[in-house]
């Protein structure tokens, strides 16, 4: 008995040694792994002023960007209605609040564990505004994994006549998500520097934009990536596609910058999701991962 105890002990030590570097590898390699977040873009072909079609799209597209295991999910602006939606639906039926078309998205968050930037509308009434008089916003909405909104965005820099119907928002806004500080636009507001540079001062390490940016004399052009270089912060921009009264955005650009340059730049004339992983904070693209897919 006496010889074998020395075996045993030296087994044991073995063992507990194997296990000890076991679990250093897994936690390393969780470490990694937690660094990189897989961002499904949603590239939509959005009908005009109709919430129920694009309400169906979004859930779709959310549903293949959890197949293919996405963390996060973005939408381009106003996705659930279109740009110009007040032309035909005025802006009385939208609610105080999240709506029923935010609630559909808040339980397929909870469903596939995702975190969803869904831009759409919110009226917010005060003690002293009635109904008529509501103030509504173009709002990004943060929602969590639990359907909690944990962070909203109101558009600052509404465009004059085609957006007389919104509030300006007054300040660009962070939210922490895991262990990240998100910066948080819409369209028009990544156009000045003041802005990003805000969202950098409040300690933002990523900004996402959704966007309606069509290409031409009024397009984006460099606008992204004079804002990624100025704040040396990655930007994510969720834009569209499709056809929009005379409201051409068939060759609108959903994008990622750092930097100064365009690391990813996608058009489509119709729905595709695209899927990016980026590694935070090494703020590095993994390009054999990511994917583009067709969302019909």
């Amino acid at each position: 008995m006496s010889l074998l105890r020395p075996i045993v002990k030296r087994t044991f030590l073995v063992a507990v040694l194997i296990a000890s570097y076991s679990l250093a590898s897994a936690n390393e390699h969780d470490s990694r792994e937690a660094k990189t977040i897989k961002i499904a873009m949603l590239h939509l072909e959005l009908k005009y002023a109709d919430l129920d079609h694009n309400a169906q799209l979004i859930e779709r597209g959310i549903e293949l960007a959890a197949k293919y295991g996405a963390d996060w999910v973005m939408t381009p602006e106003l996705a659930l209605t279109g740009y110009r939606f007040d032309l035909k639906l005025g802006t009385d039926w939208i609610t105080h609040g999240p709506d029923k078309y935010v609630q559909k998205i808040k339980r397929l968050a909870i469903k596939h564990e995702l975190i969803i930037f869904l831009s759409h509308l919110e009226g917010i009434n005060s003690e002293t505004d009635s109904v008529e008089k509501q103030k509504v916003f173009n709002t990004l909405f943060v929602i969590d994994r639990s359907g909690k909104i944990i962070g909203r965005h109101r558009k600052i820099n509404t465009i004059p006549i085609a957006e007389s119907w919104s509030t300006a928002g007054t300040e660009a806004t962070v939210v922490g998500i895991d262990q990240h500080k998100v910066g948080l636009l819409i369209c028009a507001d990544a156009w000045p520097t003041t802005h990003a540079q805000r969202l950098k001062e409040k300690g933002a390490n990523i900004i996402v934009s959704s966007a309606s940016w069509a290409p031409g004399q009024y397009g984006p052009a460099d606008t992204w990536e004079k804002r990624s270089l100025e704040t040396g912060l990655p930007l994510f921009v969720n834009n569209r596609t499709g056809l929009e009264r005379q409201f051409d955005l068939r060759k609108s650009i959903t994008a990622v910058s750092y930097q100064g340059r365009r690391l990813v730049s996608h058009q489509s004339p119709d729905s595709q999701v695209v899927i990016i992983n980026w590694n935070l904070p090494e703020n590095s693209l993994h390009s054999r991962s990511n994917h583009i897919i067709g969302l019909k």
